[in-house]
């Protein structure tokens, strides 16, 4: 019993000992690379770009949300998606209603 003792503590200070080395490792890594990162060379691109994007989804989100003429000749006109959205719908619920009582009438027309 007591030679079972041993083997069990040599494994635990081998167990503990290898997990301190791969924290202290960590710590070494984080203290010397992650705070000192330096600046990445193209950064002014990145801005320039992000800023570009935010226009163009500005610009997007605009003309998703506001009136205008597309073609005058035509009639065409451009509205704001969430009023589209709701004239759909409803359009498709009057449309519904409709075709479901066509066939209530149709019967009675055959049988008369």
């Amino acid at each position: 019993m007591s030679s079972s003792t041993p083997a069990f503590l040599n494994r635990s200070f081998t167990f503990i000992g290898a997990l301190g080395a791969i924290l202290i490792f960590a710590v070494i890594i984080y203290i010397a690379y992650l705070p000192n990162r330096a600046d990445r060379v193209d950064a002014a691109v990145v801005a320039d770009r992000q800023a570009k994007a935010d226009e163009a989804r500005a610009a997007g989100i605009a003309k998703l949300n506001a009136f205008a003429v597309v073609n005058k000749e035509a009639g065409t006109v451009r509205i704001p998606i969430e009023l589209a959205k709701e004239l759909t719908l409803n359009n498709y619920i009057a449309d519904e209603s409709q075709s479901v009582e066509a066939p209530a009438e149709a019967p009675n027309q055959v049988l008369e």
